[in-house]
């Protein structure tokens, strides 16, 4: 199965105890995968789940997506801040995301 439909979304409004969910191409055998960056600074929304869907489970190395789910938790405005890179090598992103989450 490939991935081709993936959520490029980059402004969310949700209510408290609201969700939505971002679908981020990766691929984890390289050793890269999406960090959320700004995490310890956003009070707003948090993840409640993650997961990696294989695009091709038989074949090593086809890369997939990763599936982040969040939550609002407070109101507000914040920019939620994702790169994707090695966890080891914080020096070399090869991609970013930003996206604004309005929680109401």
């Amino acid at each position: 199965m490939q991935f081709s439909s993936v959520n490029n979304h980059t402004d969310y409004e949700i209510a408290i105890n609201g969700h939505f969910q971002l679908e981020l191409e990766s691929n984890p055998t390289t050793g890269y995968s999406w960090q959320w960056k700004n995490k310890s600074s956003v009070s707003i929304v948090d993840t409640f789940n993650y997961q990696y869907i294989p695009s091709n489970p038989g074949l090593m190395g086809s890369g997939g997506i990763e599936l982040w789910s969040f939550k609002g938790v407070r109101p507000g405005l914040d920019s939620i801040k994702l790169v994707y890179r090695r966890f080891w090598d914080s020096n070399f992103t090869v991609r970013t995301k930003t996206i604004v989450v309005r929680v109401k």
